[in-house]
């Protein structure tokens, strides 16, 4: 993790199906290493990462994905700072796993080859497909607009009420999500 902590911040959640399979892929991935970190002395030397780093970031994503959410619903999730820097330094250790072979003698090629299998027989995906999704889940969570704060201000001081600054906050957090190509 950075030796220059995260500040805490609202992060207002995409309300669609892609959106929910992306966290759901990553929180798995993450939960999976984990997992597999947790079962071994050596977690930090065989997964780049120690085991409570690919534990935290399992489960601030995990908590992204919904279930029976009404589309167009807005979601928001408190993102501690130190679970933002968990998500990217599990991301920096996946971008190294997934440029190396998972028979290779470097460093990433212990995780490169849990990766590997794991997507391929449960998922029927590959790595790339996890990096995309990683990426996305970051954009998301990485995502400190002052539009995110102004909506979520209208929403716990006007529940129900449909206000202009606030519609107008919600599309401007939609537009950020596009351009980093997130679903939404």
């Amino acid at each position: 993790m950075s030796s220059r902590a995260r500040p805490d911040h609202p992060v207002v959640l995409p309300s669609s199906s892609a959106w929910d399979a992306d966290a759901r892929l990553v929180g798995e991935a993450l939960t999976t290493v984990g997992s597999a970190a947790a079962c071994t002395s050596d977690d930090t030397a065989r997964y780049l990462q120690p085991t409570l780093t690919w534990q935290i970031a399992a489960e601030v994503v995990g908590d992204c994905a919904a279930t029976g959410q009404d589309p167009g619903r807005v979601r928001a999730l408190p993102l501690p700072g130190y679970a933002l820097d968990a998500v990217w330094a599990c991301h920096t250790a996946l971008l190294q796993a997934a440029h190396t072979t998972p028979d290779s003698d470097e460093d990433a090629g212990p995780l490169a080859g849990l990766l590997t299998h794991y997507l391929q027989d449960v998922h029927h995906l590959e790595v790339p497909d996890l990096m995309g999704a990683v990426e996305r889940v970051l954009a998301v969570l990485s995502l400190d607009l002052p539009a995110a704060r102004t909506l979520l201000t209208h929403l716990a001081l006007h529940p129900g009420a449909d206000l202009p600054e606030a519609r107008s906050a919600y599309h401007d957090i939609q537009a950020a999500w596009r351009r980093a190509g997130v679903a939404c």
